[in-house]
């Protein structure tokens, strides 16, 4: 079973409770390491006084790294330095504070960007994975007025060619149907409400099409899809996967639904990491009720779409010594 790495994100959030659940819930195995500061898990161990928060505590241990109170970008530094290169390995992180994390040196808008330098790629993309929905975003973090500005044809190609490989490779679906989601109300409306469905969007469909054609790849891209249409055709089984043109408009539905056991898998990178779709909840850090379903969902999907990854590439590399 595949090793993970975890990250406690924001010390100051609920990253250092989620830390200890699933590590008194059992989900840490030998082997498995978590960067942490230790005087961050002892004060909210002592702090809640309760069984779990106590079990938890000693359960970590054997598995902490880190200085005894490491900041959330130090933490994710020497995560990613353990696990670039290392075969098998998974990286699931914390939520971390984007302001604070970019006080203390980080100079990306977030994990997704962050990651992506480091293992030296131009070809990621953030997907949010539910037990229902699967999303891929075309852009990412920037600003509403900008998505029209910034989004073409190759940011879709790049979003939608990653998902088919993960659907296919990884989440071991064996014909995946792909919905790929327009811009405008009612996907422009024959131009009427935008052209962005015309001028962009189709195009690149047309450009996934001839990619699967030509890789025999059976993959079905369809669309351009109004948003409102594509949700519901995708939780109904009608599509396996969508690609959406930028972050609310395909968080927003996937939260909806997926809140509370929806997880952040970033696409394109050499080694698998997932992470909690939710943010760092300071306003109930500290107090025990933080919900662990995410967390938990993201260590399951770690170790999962890990093991699928290395054994992919063992079969490749038995067909191909």
């Amino acid at each position: 079973m595949a090793q993970i790495v975890i990250t406690q994100g924001d010390p100051t959030g609920i990253g250092p409770e989620l830390l200890l659940r699933v590590a008194d819930a059992g989900l840490l195995l030998p082997g498995d390491v978590v960067v942490a500061g230790r005087d961050w898990l002892h004060t909210l161990a002592h702090a809640l006084d309760r069984p779990w928060a106590t079990r938890g505590l000693a359960r970590l241990e054997p598995l902490l790294v880190g200085a005894p109170k490491i900041g959330q970008y130090a933490a994710l530094e020497q995560g990613v330095d353990m696990i670039l290169n290392v075969r098998g390995r998974a990286l699931v992180t914390a939520p971390i504070d984007k302001a604070a994390a970019c006080a203390e040196g980080l100079r990306h808008p977030g994990h997704t960007e962050y990651l992506a330098e480091r293992a030296g790629t131009d070809e990621f993309a953030m997907l949010m994975a539910g037990p229902i929905l699967r999303v891929v975003l075309a852009t990412i973090h920037i600003p509403l007025r900008r998505v029209a500005e910034l989004l073409d044809d190759a940011a879709i190609v790049r979003a939608g060619r990653l998902l088919a490989r993960s659907l296919l490779d990884e989440f071991a679906i064996a014909s995946p149907t792909i919905g790929v989601l327009g811009l405008n109300p009612h996907a422009g409306e024959q131009g009427l409400l935008g052209d962005e469905e015309i001028t962009v969007i189709g195009p690149a469909i047309e450009q996934l099409r001839a990619w699967a054609s030509d890789h025999a790849l059976p993959v079905e891209f369809v669309g351009p899809l109004p948003a409102d249409a594509g949700f519901p055709r995708h939780r109904a089984g009608g599509l396996d996967g969508l690609v959406a043109m930028y972050h609310d408009q395909g968080l927003g539905p996937f939260k909806l639904l997926h809140f509370h056991d929806g997880v952040n898998v970033t696409l394109g990178l050499p080694f698998v990491r997932t992470s909690p779709d939710h943010g760092t909840a300071r306003d109930i850090a500290g107090q025990g009720i933080a919900d662990v379903t995410s967390m938990t969902t993201a260590i399951e999907l770690a170790r999962r779409l890990a093991d699928s990854r290395v054994r992919l590439d063992t079969a490749r590399e038995v067909d191909d010594p």
